[in-house]
């Protein structure tokens, strides 16, 4: 089960890694800076809640039962 905790791990470093560059675009290109203020803290939010969801999704899944399918 190690292989899809690493590509999980991937995953989710790909996802930052998005995500730090919207945030950086969201915050450099600004037109208004409340508006630009307001924005980051909705999608950093946003971002946050939809990980932790993620993240708790994945730990309840039972991979050796789903790969036992495979090993007939």
């Amino acid at each position: 089960m190690n292989i899809i905790n690493l590509a999980y791990f991937l995953v989710i470093l790909i996802y930052l890694a998005i995500g730090a560059a919207i945030i950086f675009h969201m915050l450099r290109y600004k037109i208004n800076r409340h508006a630009a203020m307001v924005m980051f803290a909705i999608y950093s939010l946003g971002s946050l809640v939809l990980l932790i969801f993620n993240f708790s999704f994945f730990k309840m899944v039972d991979w050796n039962q789903i790969f036992s399918l495979f090993t007939l």
